[in-house]
């Protein structure tokens, strides 16, 4: 699975998500495509904008049976044929139209028309530009709607129906400096939140605040309270991973994402944060420098004997036993699943003619017989001490870490 058709197949199984993280009666299960047929979509690498019942039904049995590489796509037999509107000027359109949805057809023509020697209207007429807006969502009746449809708050039933998730700022912890002189650094907490019981299903402090951290954070989360259905989440970066996404698609999570500049529904977390600085942290000793192991270990204390077992105010039951309430309903997975390669990073790389490829700045070997060709990789970003080579899709073994000062050679 390349870059593309992965790109394709997540954005299928968010589309299909909530028709098969439930078992639905067949009327519900139409029902509930019709409703996802009827919103318009950015459909990765095509100018549709919606996608058929039909379709729908087709990609969640395949799924189902087949898991997450059956919604990869086949190929289009009808690959380079001209289309009625030029990517670029569809693409221009879009923005224009989404800076003012009251804009009109007129006054998009006027502003496609000819200038500084360029043409943008790709000779487009009042009907064709009509019908691409009706096709892409962007006439101004759905533009309006999108907009008032992104003020929904989402708020979960039963727990492990919706999780929330955030980083805070922490304080400054020790660290062993250069030459072993004590040095301190700031440490970040991320934070997994269940919003129908406020329960922290994890929380953990550490050295920096990318995506490694999360996913971590993440998987000991799943590990301790089982699989959500949905994964709240702002917008940044780390939170629209193809990694995030292809963990969430494999195990049956649907990803979530707070629309920009409008933090409507993220006030649980929020509010947990705001324990976290008045209680927790407010109780430290701010003379007295901790280390991050002392300081992830009394975090766990407090969210153990003092946030869970507190009434909470909306509750009027402590977060424990609100989750513990619904804990039947609670998915988790199979006994057998390996955690660790589950959540597995992989990235492509080059093998170079001796056998060895760089990861994470360390130099690796692969077997000889992949010298030349472009591999697979998957690890741990936290502990590459073993990693994984794929080669088309099949597994190679383990590459080895190559012991520069041994081999008496410089890498490059």
């Amino acid at each position: 699975m390349n870059d593309r058709t992965e790109k394709i197949a997540l954005f299928r199984y968010g589309l299909i998500a909530p028709l098969v993280l439930e078992t639905l009666p067949r009327g519900e299960l139409t029902r509930r495509a019709q409703e996802i047929a009827a919103r318009l979509y950015d459909i990765p690498h095509s100018t549709r904008r919606q996608v058929s019942v039909d379709t729908l039904l087709e990609w969640t049995l395949r799924y189902r049976r087949h898991g997450l590489a059956a919604l990869t796509p086949k190929p289009r037999l009808d690959r380079g044929q001209q289309r009625a509107v030029a990517p670029e000027t569809a693409a221009l359109i879009e923005r224009l139209k989404r800076e003012n949805p009251h804009r009109t057809g007129t006054a998009l023509l006027r502003e496609l028309a000819p200038a500084n020697g360029q043409d943008h209207t790709g000779g487009l007429s009042a009907s064709t530009l009509y019908r691409f807006l009706r096709a892409r969502g962007l006439t101004e009746r759905q533009l309006l709607l999108d907009k008032a449809a992104a003020h929904k708050k989402y708020e979960a039933e039963f727990a492990n129906q919706i999780w929330q998730s955030d980083m805070l700022f922490g304080p400054w912890v020790q660290r062993a400096g250069p030459g072993g002189y004590p040095g301190k650094m700031q440490v970040f907490l991320q934070a997994t939140l269940d919003d129908a019981s406020r329960l922290i299903p994890h929380a953990q402090f550490y050295p920096n605040q990318g995506l490694d951290s999360f996913l971590d954070c993440l998987r000991q989360a799943i590990a301790a309270r089982g699989i959500p259905t949905r994964l709240y989440m702002d917008n940044a970066k780390i939170y629209r991973s193809p990694q995030l996404a292809r963990i969430a698609a494999s195990i049956g999570i649907l990803i979530i994402h707070t629309p920009p500049y409008q933090p409507e529904g993220r006030g649980k977390i929020e509010r947990f944060f705001r324990s976290v600085r008045e209680q927790f942290l407010a109780s430290l000793d701010p003379q007295a420098l901790l280390s991050l192991e002392p300081l992830n270990e009394r975090l766990w204390h407090w969210l153990d004997t003092v946030y869970h077992r507190h009434e909470h105010s909306a509750l009027h039951t402590t977060p424990l036993l609100r989750w513990q309430r619904d804990i039947e309903q609670v998915r988790q997975l199979p006994p057998a699943t390996d955690m660790r390669r589950l959540f597995f990073h992989r990235v492509d790389r080059l093998v170079r003619r001796d056998s060895t490829f760089l990861l994470r700045n360390r130099f690796f070997e692969a077997p000889p017989q992949l010298a030349g060709k472009r591999i697979e990789v998957r690890f741990d970003p936290l502990d590459l001490a073993y990693v994984e080579i794929y080669c088309d899709g099949k597994p190679e073994g383990a590459a080895r870490l190559v012991d520069t000062v041994v081999n008496g050679r410089t890498y490059r």
